[in-house]
């Protein structure tokens, strides 16, 4: 049979011990030592390897797993706690008597084994055990002659010497060690009674440490809580024993002093808090929470200076020297930037050079949707800059300081933070301290403004401009930096006046901001008009993109009056100044008073007239493209024109006019009577019959030299002195005069189609008049036409009028048939006159020819054949050319 193996591993042993169990599957608390249990430890101890083999040699196997320890130490052979009753119930629990007869024969061989091999171990080594025996013995005698003698005390004495040696050097040790030891106990006496006092004691140490952390009301109730324990237990915080006599007077003496001596640091500790806390409400940077806490505190404390008013001396100084501090010092920055200003800005044309400049940046970024950037950078940005910095750092400045100072102020009025014992101040001074505050902001805006009352300011209009303000400085700019100094004053003073202070700071304040429009209003309006008399200077004879018949001086003149108007508007108060809508037209508008209305209304009309004035300036001799342009400006597309041309700076001239009648002023005024909500149908008839006339004025100075051109033509040809009415024969030809007056007409079509279009009908019907009011005129001075004049008269006039028929006015019509009614009147017949139809068809012949032959040189006059009109149209102008000098003959064959 198999041996008999027992199936326990090293890991479930270092379990049990860890846990000190004795079983992997304890159903109850338990706790083993195995140091100390006999049968529990002597298993662990036997178990290793793989356990012993069947004694009996029966091949039995016992699962140990699921046994306790107990049971498993009674089972295994090597335990000291081997059971056999147990081993046999447990392993061999079915054995029968001859199976348990041969297990004790086997048994009987292996003791006999292993006997046979002690006795063979013993044999081999029995010389060793006899001279470890011989070893032994001469040990034993050898010691009892030596180190065991009766000499010395079988080894005792040296001993005993050491011992008593020992002791002596342990008196001289460890005696002082006993006597520290009793001082060391009366040390513990005094601690304990230390200890019952400890919080007296330590009472400076814990003040003075939550005041170094901050924590003033832990220290205060601290402080208020030892004074209770000092007042309340007198003789009681420093127990002290009587002495052995019974009298207690030596040692109350003693429990005062010190007492007095630990409440004078106490109190010493806190005198330094109280300086402390008032210093720190002279700090301006705490917030109000802080402070009222402080001067709680202060109060509780009780102190000789009354801490309320302690804050309000040292705010009210503060805010007033800061203040004065950020004016003086934004006055000094401003004079500092205004003294780098480049010195040619004193020269005026270098002043009028760089506005230009200006100018045309900010009105190109407006344009572009992006103002901010080239207009907050425009001429002086660094004095406005300085200017607003001064403006923001006072502001800044009360709004940092005064809220707290009046919150402080209000609870005060109300009662709050009172002295037990009173004071002699009143409660109204703190209004009065924030009432000083504010006027002195008021003043010193005032002052730097040339502020005084807005009524004062409406009736004085010559009052003169601050006087550290940007001279060369752009009105777009100005209105930029105008309007953000104006938001940052109003929205400071709101802040203020939303505080509630006084009736006065209130009023104050209101007049400030009433007064700083109405002074901006007047620094917009003269900037304004003075930019808008050098408006002329952009005129860069660039074609507007919608409207190629206008220049792009007539979209910069919008955009710059719209962004004035929309900016006065602000500074007014008719529109929300943080608004960044470009037109006021649809933007929410609020009520501004009628004087303001009419400061606004009339600076845009004098703006306008300023440009009416700039543009006449631009159509002068005197105007010299190099002079007063950059040089830069765009042609025309595929039209090469000079500007130094006064008829080309007319033409283009008269274009804007038109689209300044007719679209921009009625447009800009319609914007500002929306704004404004009443109707200025007055100035706009006014503007407008201005423009007409300024039109008109231009208009003639350039078609009345063109229309002498063409009258001197027709007067020379008619008036020819070698010319004889009524001499001269039939026509076969038209004569070359009428050949120069139309090819005139055609240099001036020439040049306006060229230059723009917009006036071309207008000027060829106005020469056209004129010429036929010339013809007219020169032909009223002949006396008498004979067969071969009247015709003559009757074919170049009809030529003409035929030539020109696109550009024949009602007027000229009527003066042409005049004309005719004249030729035919003044005809004198003559024997021989009497074949008329056939000398018409021959003037109808050349006419024809003449036509024919100059169709390419006066193709421009030809009127614009529309799609299914053409032969219609052709047909009517037939029609006319063979039936005008037919019935001229008619009218004198009649006659």
């Amino acid at each position: 049979m198999p041996a008999s193996k027992v199936d326990i591993g090293v890991d479930e042993v270092s379990l049990l011990k860890a846990y000190k169990l004795t079983t992997l599957n304890p159903t109850k608390w338990e706790e083993v030592d195995y140091d100390l249990e006999d049968t529990v430890s002597g298993f662990v101890t036997s178990v290793g390897g793989d356990g012993d083999g069947d004694p009996l040699g029966l091949g039995a196997t016992v699962d140990l797993r699921n046994m306790d320890t107990e049971t498993k130490a009674s089972v295994m052979l090597s335990s000291k706690s081997f059971d056999p009753k147990a081993f046999l119930a447990a392993v061999h629990p079915n054995a029968t008597y001859q199976d348990l007869a041969a297990g004790i024969s086997h048994l009987q061989a292996s003791i006999d084994a292993r006997s046979e091999q002690v006795r063979v171990l013993v044999e081999d080594n029995f010389d060793r055990f006899v001279a470890v025996k011989a070893s032994t013995d001469a040990l034993h005698a050898e010691m009892r002659e030596g180190l065991l003698s009766d000499a010395n005390e079988y080894a005792s004495k040296p001993l005993t010497d050491h011992l008593k040696r020992s002791a002596v050097k342990a008196n001289q040790v460890f005696l002082p060690v006993l006597e520290n030891s009793a001082k060391a106990q009366r040390l513990r006496t005094t601690l304990s009674v230390f200890e019952r006092s400890k919080f007296l004691f330590s009472l400076p140490g814990s003040l003075a440490e939550s005041i170094e952390a901050g924590k003033y009301e832990a220290a205060l109730r601290t402080y208020n809580k030892g004074k209770f324990l000092r007042d309340s237990r007198q003789g009681q915080s420093i127990p002290v024993e009587s002495s052995a006599n019974g009298k207690s007077g030596g040692p109350a003496s003693e429990q005062r002093r010190i007492s007095d001596k630990v409440w004078s640091n106490v109190e010493k500790v806190m005198a330094e808090m109280k300086s402390l806390l008032l210093s720190k409400l002279q700090e301006p940077g705490r917030s109000v929470e802080e402070q009222e806490k402080t001067i709680e505190i202060l109060l509780e404390l009780n102190t000789s200076e009354d801490p309320i008013w302690t804050y309000f001396d040292s705010h009210h100084t503060h805010v007033m020297k800061q203040i004065n501090t950020s004016y003086r010092s934004g006055v000094e920055a401003i004079n500092n930037t205004l003294s780098q200003v480049p010195p040619e800005m004193g020269d005026p044309d270098g002043f009028n050079a760089s506005l230009k400049s200006q100018l045309q940046l900010c009105l190109a970024s407006l344009e572009t949707k992006q103002p901010e950037t080239a207009i907050a950078q425009g001429g002086g940005h660094e004095v406005w800059e300085a200017i607003f910095e001064m403006i923001k750092n006072m502001s800044e400045t009360l709004l940092s300081s005064l809220p707290n100072f009046w919150k402080i102020s209000r609870s005060f009025i109300e009662g709050k933070f009172k002295r037990p014992s009173g004071s002699r101040r009143s409660a109204q001074q703190c209004s009065q301290m924030a009432l000083d505050i504010v006027k002195l902001y008021v003043s010193l805006l005032s002052e730097f403004f040339c502020l005084s009352d807005a009524v004062v300011m409406q009736r004085n209009s010559s009052d003169s401009p601050p006087k550290l303000l940007p001279k060369h400085s752009n009105s777009l700019t100005t209105a930029h930096f105008l309007v953000k100094i104006l938001i940052e004053i109003q929205d400071c003073a709101s802040e203020v006046t939303g505080m509630d202070i006084v009736p006065e700071a209130t009023s104050n304040l209101r007049n400030l901001v009433d007064s700083t429009r109405w002074k901006f209003g007047d620094i917009l309006v003269r900037v304004w008009l003075r930019d808008a008399s050098l408006f002329h200077l952009l005129e860069t004879w660039t074609p507007f993109t919608p409207d190629p018949s206008v220049t792009q001086f007539m979209s910069l003149l919008d955009v710059f009056q719209r962004q004035l108007t929309t900016a006065a508007l602000k500074l007014a108060g008719g529109i929300e100044l943080a608004s960044t809508a470009s037109s006021f037209r649809t933007i929410q508008q609020n009520l501004i008073s009628p004087a303001f209305m009419t400061k606004i209304t009339k600076a845009f009309l004098d703006a306008v007239y300023a440009f009416l004035d700039g543009l006449v300036h631009l159509t002068s001799p005197e105007w010299s493209m190099t002079a007063e342009t950059s040089g830069s400006s765009q042609q025309l597309p595929s039209k090469l024109f000079d500007l130094n041309d006064v008829d080309t700076r007319l033409l283009l001239m008269l274009s804007n006019f038109v689209y300044l009648s007719g679209t921009l002023i009625p447009n800009l005024i319609s914007q500002l009577e929306s704004a404004f909500g009443v109707s200025k149908e007055d100035d706009r008839n006014t503007l407008v019959k201005v423009v007409q006339t300024l039109d008109k004025r231009l208009f003639d100075s350039y078609v009345k030299p063109k229309s002498g051109t063409v009258t001197k033509i027709l007067r020379e040809g008619i008036l020819d002195r070698e010319m004889d009415w009524y001499e001269t024969p039939q026509p076969t030809e038209i004569r070359p005069y009428m050949f120069r007056a139309t090819m005139t007409l055609v240099e001036i079509h020439a040049q306006v189609s060229r230059v723009a279009e917009g006036p071309l009908d207008r000027v060829l019907h106005a020469v056209v008049e004129d010429a036929a009011d010339e013809a007219l005129r020169s032909f009223q001075q002949v006396k008498r036409f004979g067969m071969g004049g009247m015709l003559r008269a009757t074919l170049e006039i009809e030529f003409m009028h035929q030539t020109l028929a696109r550009y024949v006015s009602p007027a000229a019509t009527k003066t042409l048939s005049e004309l005719y009614n004249k030729i035919s009147m003044a005809y004198a017949r003559r024997p021989g006159d009497e074949n008329l139809q056939g000398h018409l068809d021959n003037v109808k012949k050349t006419l024809a020819e003449s036509r024919r032959a100059t169709s390419i040189e006066f193709m421009c006059f030809r009127q614009p054949k529309e799609k299914g009109a053409s032969k219609a149209t052709s047909g009517k102008s037939k029609s006319k050319a063979d039936s005008t000098p037919h019935s001229a003959g008619q009218k004198r064959s009649a006659a």
